[in-house]
């Protein structure tokens, strides 16, 4: 007798089944089909988005997520009979032909091969064994494996694989040689390759533990923390500005330092944890466990119009949700904001009982002008380098005795500055005007003083409009004059309290109108054209030429070290007659715009001249101009040492000292002062929470308190309903989830892939485990050991899993592609900032300061100004302000990141924009990172660095200079047939630049840092060309 086929289920919208790592194991004749390995991939591909989770959108009402549903009685048939596949509707849909009863249906464009059909039959046929999802199980440990070869075991970790090995018909590789391990290691645990010194250490070290004593060395490096700290600040999604379209900056370094310092000092991970989610819930809580749970403040944030800020603060709660439950549980909960899971056990309702963890915050929808951190922030020490400031005065009396010596060139200087004195400014005359009327977008009007100045004791008048009136006949130009005045902070020029801007000030932009009429405000179509901008003194970065552009936002400042009185002069194209046009109107934009907050950068006294006659310019101050004029016998002390100090602030060959001086001020001031930061508290008043209707912010439903999905273990027995409980109950020992996605994800940053290859889903459209006895075991024993993260660290870097060799055999290649079973060792691409940083640190110019606030070093300009909206502050991140000196070669993680600008040349390495939290780094081959190698000034310096100390050693054999430089970065001596092409290569450049040595001149000339000029040029310049090579081999960028 056969029954009708019953009008059912299974549409399917989701791709095919997921790879199934794990092999069959035998049972009887017949494999026996896993469920989880086998079986479940296929139903939550297939069938769970209509037949899962999600209540309101299931088909037919069966659900084939949980093993109830799927037997239930269906009125005299069920979707499943275990043990009988043939009366199991399941499988007589999955086979019939009929497109109106064939499931997956056709129009779903999908459908199951033979293979996954008969593996459902077989697995029906066996019984339907049906286990809870795995992840969900507590893990236990099991009994190790007992393996064959014991020799080849170093750990537990060993047995395991070996067994895995074994069962699938393969071998483990041999150890690595001493070069390749002492590589590996160096990179894995600090980012950085080996010093030559360090390798060759290793390599002669014939003590039985000479490997496990590097591994020791290096997990007490600091580098260890930033290493460590780099996967977390991709999982955190921490930038240093606030994202969105106008992205402005925002200040969290200081939290980016603690997780650098709590991963060297080796923080319990069940503390980092606490800390991180709720240290300011912590009884007695310090400043730096406040500054910890920056974590969850690390998210986007707007305060641009026309957005509504009560749904800014669901998004920013929906953001701390997604992230927390990623990063810590392995979980999409985000697929629940608006319905079901379709495909996990999470509803609706235990999304928004988790969002009212985060819901309690005191911080505002529309928050973060630009430059100003958002509430709530407090004002707290960095935890980094506070042993420095010592060492840094030192230096700092080293540099400055430097600078006091007379330099030779200061002769000719001086007489080159007189013979320009005597042909600039022909007939210059400065013209008083009368000053009408002020008038400011904020209201904030400044005060007038009696002779036509302006004056501003407080830092409200950002963008001020004068009209005045000239009657001086033809005008040449109008010239502003800056007084320093003693009620400005330290009796300065402006308002500045930016590092290396203090009592200073931006002049953004400048625009004139004349016009027979008076009016308040500039008239575009009678605006004066300006030909050039000079200035008596002028900051590097900030030139008086910038503030012509508006699509600049930079804008002229002067020098910080010299605030006496200083002016700025524009010259229009043609000379106006004001007995035509007397009313003359200018609008000054200051720096920190109209949305700089506390932070902008304006004057206190100025007034503005008309000129007539021409001012050609110069960057001498007034009273250098005087004293240069006086003959050197005639000087007085003041005089001669006045000269002194100011040729010594603009001699080329003090400058590089200069930046070093200003930089170890910037820092020096960093670890003496407080600084801002964002972090979590709970308010007085907390927002009720509730289901939200599609997500969509004003729909509320039910009220929900705080609480956790309840496929999970509930809150700790007395554990608060906070995020303190929140934190208690992801470190609880039976908790499955917490501490098998932390030892994945570590094993990941190891083997570049996690036991779980979907580090941040351990959920159904996840992938199984590799070797889940393995992962299971290693939780446990990290668990037990006190959630120590080095002791776990060590374990797998001193497995014989982890030293093996990474050559892939022909064999290997077509078994285990992709190196699942671990047969061969790690082997990977290093990530975007290590690129940078093994660059820097083999040429030599590394500068391994830790922490501290971020830096600007090198890239393309105007790619900021392609996306920039307004402000010339830095404070802004409208406007990319290169550093100088040491900033330009810190560790990569120092960088500024901005979210819609990230730093170009990471970004072609694959780096994240961090605008979300990111788990695992996609790995790309592009031209553009060859590109990146060669033509990006902060690799081109390296290699003219690198040459330098190749042509510096003792011996000037070309073949050692090869070795040395190769073997510098890449661990390993050059083969005779490689050193053979880089020889020929050095010829060939010596050939080439000897024949053009301005080119040469040219090559050596990009980067900042300073060149040995002994060196020949052209032999310099070939040098770089060879060292250029070896820094662009794929070995050189490559862990393997």
């Amino acid at each position: 007798m056969t029954r009708p086929i019953q009008s059912l289920f299974l549409v399917l919208i989701s791709s095919a089944a997921a790879p199934m790592y794990l092999p069959d194991a035998a049972r009887g004749d017949s494999p026996e089909v896993d469920y989880a390995r086998d079986i479940r991939p296929i139903l939550s591909d297939n069938c769970f988005h209509c037949h899962g989770p999600d209540a309101k959108h299931r088909e037919a009402d069966l659900r084939l997520d949980l093993r109830e549903g799927a037997l239930a009685d269906l009125g005299g048939y069920a979707a499943i009979v275990p043990g009988d596949a043939a009366q199991s509707e399941l499988v007589a849909r999955l086979e019939a032909t009929e497109d109106e009863v064939r499931m997956p249906p056709p129009d779903s464009g999908k459908a199951l091969t033979s293979d996954q059909v008969e593996l459902v039959r077989r697995w029906i046929d066996q019984g339907a064994d049906w286990p809870q999802h795995w992840s969900f199980v507590p893990p236990l440990q099991a009994e190790l494996p007992d393996v064959t070869e014991k020799r080849w075991a170093s750990n537990a970790i060993d047995r395991h694989v070996y067994a895995r090995l074994a069962s699938e018909g393969l071998e483990p590789s041999p150890a690595a040689d001493r070069r390749t391990l002492a590589r590996r290691l160096s990179l894995d645990l600090t980012g950085l390759p080996p010093s030559l010194e360090a390798l060759h250490a290793f390599v002669k070290d014939q003590d039985e533990n000479a490997y496990e004593h590097l591994v020791d060395r290096l997990l007490e490096s600091p580098h260890y923390g930033e290493r460590m700290a780099l996967a977390w600040l991709d999982q955190a999604r921490y930038a240093d500005t606030n994202g969105y379209s106008i992205d402005g900056g925002r200040h969290m370094w200081l939290w980016r330092d603690w997780v650098i310092n709590a991963y060297n000092a080796n923080m319990p991970l069940d503390q980092f944890i606490t800390e991180q989610l709720a240290g300011d819930l912590l009884p007695e809580a310090t400043v730096e466990q406040q500054v910890a749970t920056g974590f969850n403040r690390n998210h986007m944030i707007t305060h641009e119009g026309g957005t509504i800020p009560e749904e800014n603060l669901v998004n920013y709660a929906v953001d701390r949700v997604k992230t927390t439950a990623e990063v810590f549980l392995g979980l999409t909960m985000g697929c629940a904001q608006c319905h079901d899971h379709k495909y996990d056990p999470l509803t609706q309702t235990d999304f928004y009982r988790f969002f009212a963890f985060f819901n309690e915050l005191e911080d505002r929808g529309l928050d973060g002008n630009s430059g100003v951190n958002a509430g709530p922030k407090i004002e707290a020490p960095t935890v980094l380098g506070r042993d420095e400031a010592e060492g840094i005065k030192l230096r700092l009396a080293e540099i400055e005795a430097k600078l006091s010596l007379p330099l030779a060139s200061q002769a000719d200087w001086e007489q080159s500055a007189i013979e320009y004195l005597d042909s600039r400014g022909r007939g210059l005359e400065l013209h008083e005007m009368e000053l009408l009327k002020i008038s400011t977008p904020n209201r904030a009007v400044p005060d007038l003083g009696n002779d036509g100045s302006v004056l501003s004791l407080d830092s409200g008048s950002r963008s001020p409009s004068l009209l005045m009136r000239a009657d001086q006949g033809l005008i040449t130009g109008l010239r502003v004059e800056f007084y320093p005045h003693p009620q400005l902070p330290g009796g300065s020029l402006g308002h500045g309290n930016k590092q290396g801007l203090e009592g200073s000030f931006i002049l953004s932009s400048f625009s004139a109108s004349a016009d027979a009429l008076p009016s308040s405000q500039v008239d575009i179509h009678k605006q004066l054209p300006i030909r050039c901008a000079t200035a008596s003194n002028a900051h590097p970065d900030y030139p008086p030429e910038d503030c012509l552009d508006p699509r600049d936002h930079n804008g002229w400042s002067p020098h910080p070290h010299n605030l006496t009185k200083q002016h700025i002069t524009f010259t229009f194209d043609e000379p106006i007659d004001t007995s035509q046009m007397p009313y003359i109107t200018t609008l000054m934009v200051w720096g920190g715009g109209e949305f700089g907050g506390g932070a902008a950068l304006t004057p206190g006294h100025f007034r503005v001249y008309a000129i007539s006659g021409i001012d050609d310019g110069t960057s001498l101050p007034e009273d250098v101009q005087a004293f240069v004029r006086v003959n050197k016998s005639d000087r007085t002390e003041e005089q001669q040492s006045r000269l002194q100090a100011y040729y010594a602030s603009i001699a080329p060959e003090y400058v590089n000292l200069r930046y070093e001086r200003d930089n170890l001020e910037d820092r020096l001031s960093v670890l003496a002062t407080s600084h801002s930061v964002m972090v979590m508290n709970s308010s007085s008043a907390p927002r009720s929470t509730h289901v939200l209707n599609r997500g969509q912010y004003d729909q509320p439903r039910e009220e929900v308190t705080p609480g956790v999905p309840d496929c999970l273990p509930p809150l700790p027995e007395g554990a608060p309903a906070n995020r303190l409980g929140l934190a208690r109950w992801l470190i609880a020992p039976e908790h499955p989830l917490t501490a098998r996605v932390a030892v994945n994800r570590i094993w990941q940053q190891f083997f570049g892939t996690g036991i779980v290859a979907t580090s941040a889903d351990f959920g159904s459209q996840g992938q199984p485990p590799s070797h889940p006895e393995l992962l299971d075991y290693l939780a446990v024993d990290f668990v037990a050991s006190g959630w120590d993260v080095k002791r776990l660290v060590k374990q797998i870097v001193m497995s014989a899993t982890y030293r093996q060799a990474s050559q892939v055999t022909p064999q290997l290649l077509r078994s285990d592609p992709n190196n699942r079973w671990l047969a061969r060792g790690p082997r990977f691409r290093l990530q975007a900032e290590f690129v940078r940083d093994s660059a820097l640190q083999v040429s030599g110019l590394l500068v391994d300061r830790i922490g501290g606030p971020s830096v600007n070093p090198y890239q393309p300009a105007g790619l900021w100004r392609e996306i920039s909206h307004f402000g010339s502050s830095p404070a802004t991140a409208q406007v990319f302000v290169q550093d100088h000196g040491e900033k330009l070669y810190r560790r990569s993680m120092y960088t500024y990141w901005k979210r819609t600008v990230p730093p170009p040349s990471m970004v072609s390495f694959d780096a994240p924009n961090r605008e979300l939290c990111t788990h695992q780094r996609a790995t790309t081959n592009t031209p553009l990172q060859a590109l990146v190698l060669l033509n990006d000034p902060q690799f081109v310096e390296a290699s003219r660095a690198l040459a330098q100390q190749m042509i510096q050693l003792k011996s000037a054999d070309v073949q050692a200079r090869i070795a040395f430089a190769f073997e510098l970065a890449t661990s390993r001596l050059p083969t005779a047939q490689e050193t053979a092409i880089l020889e020929r290569a050095y010829a060939r450049a010596l050939a080439d630049f000897g024949s053009d040595p301005q080119r040469a001149l040219a090559y050596l000339g990009i980067g900042e840092s300073d060149r040995d000029s002994s060196i020949d040029p052209v032999e310099h310049a070939a040098w770089m060309s060879v060292a250029s090579t070896i820094l662009n081999l794929s070995e050189t960028i490559t862990k393997g």
